[in-house]
């Protein structure tokens, strides 16, 4: 049996409120993992020694609220068909430009530096503003519902804490033009050659309770944004159903293609195993897609998700549709798109290096 993610979650009630244990709740379906997957951190871990017990940040939330739609009763032709290229639209694009209002909120809390963005956005939505959207479900790294870019960063919500992500305002670990240290100027401008220091991002509280340090939240690229953080998650859902994401099995007197009906037992080797177990821990959070600058850019990419999702399958010696699998993905909005940045590597919540296996996979669909 394989791990279905392609449910597309419940939708998140986006309309004022008041505060209740239902308001910000918003279920998607849970992709149960490997139980020895490890995840990545998601941020440079800053030393927790010299923080407080508690500290006072300010969330800042890149929010938005649709326009809604208005009914211009436009005049239909008598021969217009539904089907017809000029008429209707079903469904907006992805990529088409939004309308509606958007603004910053800053919200200040105190909270533990334990705590993780989820916590925080929980604790804003239960005592200072209900309007606040953002989807969650199972709060602990597994569903992957709740992604969104901290800090100009893809990420987790759930599994990014107040102590990795603490930022001040002039910004952390930076000078005051707004470059990262990494290293020492004067060292540097010696004619005694020194070993590079590693850059480190030390927490710069500031002296003044005025000046809290800044944590800003925005919607994951990439996806078009519901309200809020909510964004709209099924273009990505759709890829991956387009490849087909379960086992593949030939049976019949003809021949036919058909998902395994489950009767038989499938026998693996360890070997036959490891080749894909890795790629069967993705939950398909998205922040791998929001990462790579070739689909957040808007560009015609099926994107790194859907593709690990095909190279699970390509990879499993139990599936019959290897060489099926191949041809899908070996299109102009498939691997071809792919410019090997690896920037999706960098944040996947899996400890999944996507770059390479879209590099392997790119390998063996052309060498295959």
């Amino acid at each position: 049996m394989t791990n279905n993610p392609t449910e597309r979650p419940a939708e998140h009630s986006t309309a004022p409120t008041a505060p209740s244990a239902t308001d910000w709740t918003s279920l998607s379906p849970s992709t149960p993992v490997s139980a020895t997957s490890t995840q990545a951190p998601t941020s440079t871990p800053v030393s927790t020694a010299a923080l407080p017990d508690e500290l006072t940040v300010i969330l800042r939330v890149n929010r938005f609220t649709p326009r809604p739609e208005r009914d211009r009763g436009r005049r239909t032709s008598p021969f217009e068909r539904s089907s017809s290229p000029f008429g209707t639209t079903s469904a907006p694009s992805p990529r088409a430009r939004q309308r509606g209002r958007q603004w910053t909120q800053d919200y200040t809390i105190t909270m533990r530096p334990e705590d993780t963005l989820l916590d925080c956005l929980l604790s804003i939505k239960r005592t200072q503003d209900p309007t606040l959207a953002f989807r969650y479900s199972c709060g602990h790294g597994m569903c992957g519902s709740d992604a969104a870019n901290v800090n100009g960063t893809p990420t987790l919500l759930c599994s990014a804490t107040l102590s990795q992500w603490i930022d001040h305002r002039a910004g952390a670990g930076t000078d005051t033009e707004g470059f990262r240290r990494t290293g020492d100027a004067t060292a540097r401008k010696s004619d005694t050659p020194t070993p590079p220091s590693v850059p480190t991002l030390t927490p710069d509280l500031p002296a003044s309770p005025s000046e809290p340090p800044i944590i800003e939240l925005s919607a994951l690229p990439g996806f078009r944004v519901i309200r809020d953080l909510v964004v709209d998650i099924d273009p990505m859902l759709d890829q991956i159903r387009r490849l087909k994401p379960y086992l593949i099995h030939k049976g019949g007197n003809n021949g036919d293609e058909r998902p395994h009906d489950g009767d038989s037992e499938y026998l693996q080797t360890p070997e036959q195993l490891s080749a894909y177990d890795v790629l069967a821990t993705c939950i398909a959070c998205g922040v791998c897609e929001g990462s790579c600058p070739v689909y957040a850019g808007g560009e015609a990419f099926m994107g790194p998700a859907a593709l690990i999702w095909a190279s699970r399958f390509i990879n499993d010696s139990r599936d019959d549709a290897t060489e099926r699998r191949k041809r899908d993905v070996d299109t102009d909005d498939g691997i071809s798109s792919c410019q090997s940045v690896r920037a999706c590597s960098r944040q996947c919540p899996q400890g999944i290096d996507v770059g390479e296996e879209m590099w392997r996979l790119i390998t063996t669909v052309r060498e295959g």
